[in-house]
């Protein structure tokens, strides 16, 4: 990790947890360039876990937020949900803590109130969280919705001089010699081990032999087994085994390197693990191709038909699975290399340093005084990224009034905020924006955004135009309509289109996806849920493999929409024909809201906006961003947000453009034009727009 964040362009510092017993795994770290190692300091005495040697969590803490006085770090980065939990709570600390919490309260089934409510704790006051692999991260986005949306990959890391030329050498030729085997790592009785140094003898000396070279000075207990490492000692001391001790990474990964399959045989207990083993890179960059179980995430990894995959937990099973070496080993080592190549540490930092780079906030000049920025509304749900971004930028104060409905407020409070602030933003149009146009002070900037409803509002006309500097709203339909409505200068009124997170939403797509339709949000009826039920029935005609995946609250769920009697009759109408049809009821799926967007789009192919009227619809933007394709019906302003091609007039067309789409060879090639396609929406892209409205004026 510190020589991937060594690469970014940054001073890094490392503070150790406990006191330098050995330097065999400090001496590369001590050489990086732009690497600075921090002890643990003569005050680390607190002692946890009957380790002593190690800080405590609050002993860790503190000697952070030592290192950071000196130093003043700009980011954070902390590894152990116990010392997370420390950090988040210093109010200093937390605001730019990347969390990294390996050890995740999994599975759920079995986690306690305590971490979980531990994580949300952190998740909510961290500036990010970081997950290690894809599975992780929908796990902990889905168990502390405050993980989503600020949740990236943190993969573990291969030296680039790990990867090795196979070009450069000959192919594998086992004529003549056994297969030699090797395991590095520590020994434990879940890692298989003790097995692994029976294979010789469960191999014989047939023609195809092997040798088990071990690797490694750590033994782990068996809390149900005492005697397990007695016994794994002796294995080790046997004839059969060639016990090499500890040695050091590069050490290693020479002893790695001269053999032909590395061992990553574990327990099937195991197999859920939300982590990648490292060590299985490794053997894979090195041109030894591992031996694993048959997972998900391995097949995912390396390939459904890769070779080397273990369909039981037996050491026949392993004799089996090598003795098909000879006929595949070639092909195996250089299959399981090009699959970690993304692992290169060199790819990890490019990743990374594009993570810290969208983070990054601006840095208020010496002697400057920030920019006090005031948002007031009553609902400021959709501000979100907005706020996030000016809470992290150094050069604004941000201030709120936040009203408890749309037409109430404090006014003694508003009173105070509108004496303080700089520039007011106004969330929503509401009689928020009619009291700020009114009470607007001299030398004061006064911005108001307009999401929709608002043009048909009987207040409307009460905000005083005059006072403000610009009207803000998400596309040119709602220029237009302002315009049309109010009679204000068009000069005033400019665009600055809904934020999409790409970096977050851009993540692989799962199994299937390009047979799954999703729809996000069916209340109101103008978002016409019946019409993805038209383009459904008209994809099953074709193909029955389809499903629909509808993601949202239900309408009763809205009582202020279900106690209308023309919706609640639409939606009954809309339930009963997907009840009396048995193709429908087999084919769609309601699913609950939730924030973790990311993690929902990986399954879906295809994101329909059959809606009547919407300024913007910022869920096929989003479906973009996760390289799923859009089916916008024609609308007013929606040619003009998504482009006339993705674009179609009805059901039918609807259903013709996903079956086209949906071809394995087009849908790969669509999926990557969608996310470029989506850029235009970009987190960074639209806050860069936000900061010249809020501080540099609207003529922009």
């Amino acid at each position: 990790m510190a020589e991937a964040l060594s690469q970014t362009r940054s001073q890094v510092h490392v503070v150790l947890k406990s006191k330098v017993r050995n330097d065999r795994l400090l001496r590369r770290l001590q050489g990086l360039d732009h690497v600075t190692v921090h002890e643990a300091g003569p005050g680390a005495v607190e002692l946890w876990a009957g380790q002593p040697a190690e800080l405590s969590p609050e002993a860790a803490a503190r000697r952070l937020a030592e290192v950071d006085a000196t130093v003043g770090a700009r980011a954070i980065v902390v590894r152990g949900r116990a010392v997370c939990r420390q950090v988040a709570e210093d109010p200093e600390l937390a605001p730019r803590l990347w969390a990294y919490v390996t050890d995740l309260p999994y599975p759920l089934e079995h986690a306690t109130t305590h971490a979980v409510s531990e994580l949300g704790f952190v998740a909510e006051r961290a500036r990010r969280m970081f997950a290690q692999t894809e599975d992780a991260r929908a796990y902990l986005e889905a168990v502390v919705p405050a993980a989503a949306g600020k949740t990236i990959l943190l993969n573990p890391m291969i030296p680039d001089e790990f990867f090795v030329d196979l070009d450069a050498e000959p192919p594998v030729d086992l004529s003549g010699r056994p297969l030699e085997l090797v395991y590095a790592g520590k020994f434990a009785k879940d890692w298989r081990t003790l097995e692994m140094c029976t294979l010789a003898e469960a191999f014989g000396d047939g023609d195809h032999g092997v040798t088990v070279r071990m690797i490694g000075d750590k033994f782990q207990r068996a809390k149900d087994d005492p005697q397990w490492i007695p016994r794994m000692r002796e294995a080790l001391g046997g004839p059969s085994v060639d016990w090499l001790g500890g040695m050091s990474r590069e050490e290693t990964l020479e002893n790695v390197r001269r053999a032909d399959i590395g061992l990553g045989w574990r327990s099937p207990e195991l197999d859920a693990s939300l982590e990648v083993s490292t060590k299985a890179l490794e053997y894979a960059a090195v041109g030894t191709p591992p031996l694993l179980n048959r997972t998900a995430a391995h097949a995912a990894l390396l390939g459904e038909d890769y070779p080397f995959l273990l369909e039981e937990d037996s050491v026949q099973e392993v004799v089996r699975v090598l003795g098909r070496a000879p006929e595949v080993l070639e092909h195996a080592r250089r299959r399981a290399q090009d699959a970690v190549r993304w692992y290169a540490l060199s790819e990890s930092a490019r990743r990374l340093e594009g993570h810290f780079a969208a983070a990054e906030s601006r840095r208020r000049r010496p002697g400057a005084e920030p920019v006090r920025v005031l948002i007031a509304g009553h609902d400021l749900k959709f501000a979100g990224e907005l706020i996030e971004m000016l809470q992290a930028d150094a050069g604004i104060e941000l201030l709120f009034d936040e009203w408890p409905s749309l037409h109430e407020h404090d006014e003694q409070h508003s009173t105070e905020m509108v004496a303080r602030a700089d520039v007011v933003l106004c969330e929503w149009a509401g009689r928020n924006a009619v009291w700020y146009s009114r009470h607007k002070r001299r030398g004061q900037r006064l911005l108001v955004r307009l999401h929709g409803f608002e043009v048909r509002a009987p207040w409307l006309q009460d905000i005083d135009f005059g006072a403000v500097d610009a009207l803000l709203t998400v596309s040119t339909l709602m220029v237009g309509r302002v315009v049309e409505a109010t009679g204000w200068d068009a000069a005033k009124v400019h665009v600055i289109p809904n934020a999409v997170d790409t970096r977050d939403l851009s993540r692989p797509k799962l199994p299937g996806a390009s047979r799954r339709l999703g729809l996000v949000g069916m209340v109101p009826f103008l978002k016409r849920p019946d019409r993805a039920l038209d383009a459904l029935e008209a994809v099953l005609d074709q193909d029955p493999r389809f499903t629909l995946h509808l993601r949202g609250r239900l309408p009763w769920e809205y009582p202020h929409v279900w106690k209308k009697p023309a919706e609640q009759e639409a939606y009954l109408a809309f339930f009963d024909r997907i009840g009396r049809s048995d193709r429908l009821r087999d084919a769609v799926v309601f699913e609950p809201f939730g924030p973790d967007m990311g993690s929902w789009l990986r399954k879906v192919g295809f994101v329909l906006s059959p809606s009547s009227d919407e300024s913007f619809h910022l869920a096929p933007a989003e479906g973009m961003a996760s390289g799923a394709f859009p089916i916008v019906w024609d609308r007013p302003g929606s040619a003009d947000v998504f482009g006339e091609d993705l674009v179609v007039r009805d059901a039918a067309a609807a259903a013709e453009q996903i079956l086209a789409v949906a071809q394995p060879e087009v849908f790969e090639a669509q999926s990557t034009a969608m996310r470029q396609r989506a850029v235009q929406w970009d987190l960074r892209t639209v806050n860069d727009r936000w900061m010249e409205f809020l501080l540099e004026g609207a003529e922009a």
